[in-house]
């Protein structure tokens, strides 16, 4: 797996960004409180959803934000993939929805 690109609107401390990433290695540095920790944060919740117990929507979602979406650019064999997962805040509480895309087939997933 290579990870190509991450949008994060509405997500931790970002209000609207796109980060591609390069080749090869890459060093997250910067001062604390910029948002390092919450591109891992991302990633993790891009790939695996809502890890009971460790990570909820309420976290990834910006303090007031009422939705957010968290968009992963990668490439698995080869093959261009992304995944996108939105955030929305309701009365019942944060839902999460995720939209897989290789190319060929999309499948909407609740989690």
């Amino acid at each position: 797996m290579e990870l190509k690109s991450i949008r994060l609107q509405n997500i931790r401390s970002y209000v609207n960004e796109t980060l591609e990433f390069p080749d090869g290695s890459l060093l997250l540095a910067g001062d604390i409180g910029c948002g390092k920790s919450s591109v891992l944060l991302s990633i993790e919740f891009a790939l695996f959803g809502i890890q009971r117990g460790e990570l909820s929507g309420s976290d990834i979602l910006r303090h007031g934000a009422k939705n957010g979406i968290i968009e992963l650019h990668m490439k698995i064999d080869g093959k261009d993939v992304i995944v996108q997962r939105n955030v929305k805040r309701e009365k019942k509480g944060v839902q999460v929805y995720c939209l897989y895309s290789s190319g060929q087939h999309e499948t909407d997933i609740i989690s």
